[in-house]
């Protein structure tokens, strides 16, 4: 009987929600598209709200991402929703033809179970989003970091994940949702994981419970040392190219066809390796995301990358290692991004970016 009344909250809620924003068409790095996009992460419960939105449009992103938290939005299924950062997010968006990928994070203790968040209360959540931005919200990351404690609510699994991720799947596709379901948000682990669960073996624990249709599945880089290019050396795995062993595990499964996205991207700042620490230096993080997002560009198999954030965390929360990154646009990659983007798609700099392309190929990666 709690159960049902929930999910008639949440549909009163759906019902309440409608579009009032511009469309925007596929964009860059969807599955099916042949181009790279490029991404950029607002924090909303951040400072410089203003100057990151500004930011966004100018930057010509493909794709804005942000950490939805659905228990700080609902914390009880009966209050009022106060969605209004995010219809201003939205807004911005919508204006300058930038996708938007949500990632649902913090489930709140009403949509618990003893494995992990309630799919059919998830899905709900996920439709009045949905019916509030249609066009302009086109991803939905679920519940990233769902190899560790933080991300899933409970002790992490793979074969509950999956449960949850194909029912919510099953639910949109009866309701004629074509949202894209990112799968993971998989956090790169040191070797001692503690609780959670390696990033590599959480996603064949992912396929051995029948994933063999995930379209895109998503990393998370927190702390990381070396250079872009550096190769893997003994056991340390935080490392970019750990991209490598996450794709090796994809084409063993039969997945060649799936996308990986880089959905959240730290920096080397001496936390691993003390020799680092100079890393913290604006010119030297210019340096090193220009080199990275070069490498990520050239990888065919990943289909974008959020390589920074557009304003600050919230300074009461937990700090991300990109948090400061491009805060108010004086950051040196502020500059380099934008000319890096642009150069995605030369010839048409005045055309919106995230725009369904009318050839197959417009411009080959390198």
């Amino acid at each position: 009987m709690r159960f049902r009344r929930l999910v008639s909250l949440l549909l009163a809620s759906l019902l309440l929600s409608f579009g009032i924003l511009p469309a925007v068409q596929a964009a860059r790095g969807a599955p099916g598209s042949y181009e790279f996009g490029h991404g950029a992460h607002i924090n909303l419960d951040g400072p410089q709200m203003e100057q990151a939105l500004q930011l966004a449009g100018s930057l010509r992103l493909d794709w804005l991402t942000a950490d939805l938290s659905w228990s700080k939005l609902m914390p009880d299924p009966t209050a009022a929703l106060d969605f209004s950062v995010l219809d201003q997010v939205m807004k911005t968006a919508g204006q300058n033809q930038i996708a938007v990928m949500l990632s649902i994070t913090q489930p709140p203790a009403w949509a618990m179970t003893e494995q992990g968040p309630n799919a059919n209360l998830t899905a709900v959540f996920i439709q009045m989003l949905a019916g509030r931005y249609p066009d302009v919200l086109q991803a939905i990351e679920l519940f990233p970091g769902a190899n560790t404690p933080a991300g899933w609510g409970a002790a992490p699994n793979p074969a509950a994940y999956w449960g949850m991720f194909t029912a919510v799947q099953t639910r949109l596709q009866e309701n004629g949702i074509g949202l894209i379901l990112i799968a993971g948000g998989l956090e790169v682990l040191p070797t001692d994981p503690g609780a959670s669960i390696n990033e590599v073996d959480f996603l064949r624990g992912l396929y051995q419970a029948g994933a063999n249709n995930l379209p895109v599945v998503s990393l998370r880089y927190a702390d990381l040392t070396g250079q872009p290019a550096d190769p893997a050396q003994g056991s340390e795995t935080r490392i970019l190219r750990r991209y490598e062993a996450v794709r090796q595990v994809m084409v063993d499964n039969n997945q060649a066809n799936a996308m990986l996205w880089i959905t959240r991207l730290g920096l080397p700042d001496g936390t691993i390796n003390p020799g680092e620490i100079q890393i913290r230096e604006a010119a030297q993080q210019s340096a090193w995301l220009s080199q990275a997002a070069a490498q990520l560009r050239a990888q065919l198999f990943i289909g974008m990358a959020v390589m920074a954030d557009l304003n600050a965390a919230n300074p009461a929360g937990p700090a991300h290692k990109t948090a400061n990154l491009l805060a108010g646009g004086g950051h040196p990659f502020s500059k380099v991004y934008r000319e890096i983007i642009q150069q995605n798609d030369p010839g048409i700099l005045d055309a919106p970016p995230g725009r369904v392309k009318t050839e197959a190929f417009n411009k080959l990666r390198p």
